[in-house]
């Protein structure tokens, strides 16, 4: 941002302060600067003033601008002008035919200048690449649109296919076919997962079932002591010793449902 556009003047305050050269002038010509530095802080060519045609009323500069001046300044022109004098002569301001300026402000003003060119150029940079980046992303975003369309307009060729399990999931689903309680599936499978049992482990998982479908426990009182699945898996249960049969491999329990715990019996009787 140029200086002018800023609501502040950067005063130097100690710079202000030990200025031998304002110290000299007087506390009205000092009034008068500090006045007149708000004034240089607004202009085109920040801290200058210029004299136009229309304010040459006199051939003394001083007082033309002292007479310029006065209609911004709480002085009258007569005041301005003996303060003018004091400030230039001091060198506090500097006069060069029509143009009244400040040093040291003037100086500020090139420099923000320059500070503000350059990051205008910086910020095109970095805006042109970032068009360029933008537009490349763009070009093939567009493409998979128009592609997408295209597709959409088109039959398709065949129904999608269905994802195919994994390993552990085919192996859960022969483990949960066999066994004889169907509850808690969800609970069961996450177990499963967790066990990811190798193909040794796999058939010694179905060979415990096996046997456990065959023992007392559960072929007694229509099979509600079967536990769920996923306690069964939890705990390892396939590496019991469930004893001895009691039914032969022809005669292994039906399934049991929790939710109709008698339908063997009613199968069975009737």
């Amino acid at each position: 941002m140029a200086l002018r556009d800023q609501p502040y003047i950067p005063l130097y305050v100690m710079d202000f302060l030990s200025d031998e050269k304002l110290r000299e002038c007087s506390a009205g010509s000092i009034g008068v600067y500090v006045m007149l530095m708000c004034v240089l802080h607004k202009q085109k060519e920040y801290g200058a003033i210029t004299l136009l045609p229309k304010d040459l009323k006199t051939p003394d500069a001083v007082a033309n601008f002292a007479i310029k001046l006065a209609l911004h300044l709480p002085f009258d022109a007569e005041e301005i002008k003996e303060a003018l004098d004091e400030l230039i002569a001091n060198e506090v301001l500097h006069l060069d035919n029509d143009r009244l300026w400040q040093k040291r402000m003037v100086k500020d003003g090139l420099i923000s200048e320059a500070r503000a060119t350059a990051g205008k150029k910086g910020a095109d940079a970095r805006y042109t690449q970032k068009s360029k980046n933008e537009f490349a992303m763009a070009k093939p975003m567009a493409n998979n649109i128009a592609n997408g369309e295209a597709n959409e307009n088109e039959e398709p060729d065949s129904e999608e296919k269905p994802k195919k399990k994994s390993l552990i999931e085919e192996r859960f689903d022969i483990f949960y076919a066999a066994y004889p309680r169907k509850a808690g599936v969800a609970k069961a499978k996450t177990i499963w997962k967790r066990i990811s049992p190798t193909q040794k482990t796999f058939d010694e998982i179905m060979e415990g079932l096996a046997r456990a479908k065959k023992c007392e426990q559960w072929n007694k009182d229509h099979g509600q002591f079967i536990p769920h699945p996923a306690t069964w898996l939890n705990q390892e249960r396939w590496k019991d010793d469930y004893g001895t049969p009691v039914i032969s491999n022809d005669s292994a329990p039906i399934d049991f449902n929790p939710d109709d715990p008698f339908k063997d019996w009613v199968t069975k009787n009737g």
